[in-house]
């Protein structure tokens, strides 16, 4: 099956070259599922500039450090995109590796941080403003 790229949330979540830099993970059920993140835009200039991103209902997740991601295997598809460093890749390969029994609503989200990339499936992304612990609900 082919994996579609579809660049998400660009006003958001971007990049000027590697992407936004991750403050923190934030985790819950003594950290096996992972809440959201916090993170500061490449043009942020003071610590009132943190946007957070939460993930609904996440499943799976997968943290790469920046020091062992192979660019060379990674698509001109994604350049084209710039400045995305988020995207749904939908119910791709990896996904589908999965036993399917809670991911039926789920989709395949990559996230490109400036140090780490995030695979994530989940139903879906929402952000905010400040600190994920301090948003209001």
């Amino acid at each position: 099956m082919s994996t579609i790229l579809q660049p998400i949330h660009t006003e958001l979540f971007y990049s000027d070259s590697r992407g936004p830099e991750l403050v923190t993970f934030h985790w819950k059920l003594n950290g096996s599922i992972l809440e959201g993140a916090e993170f500061m835009l490449p043009d942020a200039t003071k610590d009132d500039d943190l946007r957070h991103v939460r993930f609904l209902r996440p499943q799976v997740t997968m943290i790469t450090p920046e020091e062992v991601i192979d660019y060379r295997v990674m698509s001109s598809e994604r350049l084209e995109h710039r400045p995305a460093a988020m995207f749904n890749l939908g119910r791709s390969d990896w996904l589908l590796k999965f036993t399917p029994h809670h991911l039926g609503k789920c989709s395949h989200f990559q996230l490109y941080f400036y140090d780490e990339l995030l695979d994530i499936i989940a139903e879906d992304v929402t952000f905010g403003v400040g600190s994920l612990k301090t948003e209001t609900k």
